[in-house]
């Protein structure tokens, strides 16, 4: 007799436990909806393109980085001379160089494609970090534009 008293105070100490609970477990549910949908819009987007603008005495210069990420990106170049005249016939290079650790990739020739631009095809960044991309245009000079590249 006694043993099926316990067992029953068990039984509603049980429910008790769970009616108590229910509330919290029911109220914390859309609590941490609000928590990820928050983190959600805050996180950050993957970068989109780059776009950087430079010039020389002679020329002015439009780059843009593709995808500034870890690995390697496309790297669109535009070319003008002051008078804002699209450039034929450059030769462009473009080496990427790690500050950091004083490294540089190899460097990547751009191909022309018309109307004064210019497209220098995986552009390797292994590292993720300060980077600068140090164009030669012509072997005129070098211009360099720092870059940050994400993971």
């Amino acid at each position: 007799m006694r043993f099926d008293g316990m067992r029953s105070r068990a039984v509603e100490f049980g429910r008790d436990m769970w009616t108590r609970r229910r509330p919290a477990v029911v109220g914390g549910v859309p609590a941490v909806v609000v928590v990820v949908v928050v983190v959600w819009w805050l996180w950050p987007q993957s970068a989109g393109p780059l776009e950087m603008h430079a010039g020389t005495p002679e020329r002015i210069v439009t780059v843009t980085v593709e995808r500034p990420r870890l690995g390697s990106s496309d790297i669109a170049i535009a070319l003008a001379d002051r008078e804002g005249k699209a450039v034929e016939g450059a030769v462009i290079r473009i080496d990427a160089v790690d500050p950091r650790m004083g490294m540089a990739e190899a460097p990547v020739t751009a191909v022309a494609a018309g109307s004064g631009r210019y497209l220098a095809a995986a552009v390797p960044f292994m590292s993720t970090g300060q980077w600068e991309l140090r164009m030669t245009v012509d072997d005129t000079g070098t211009l360099v534009l720092p870059v940050w590249i994400g993971g």
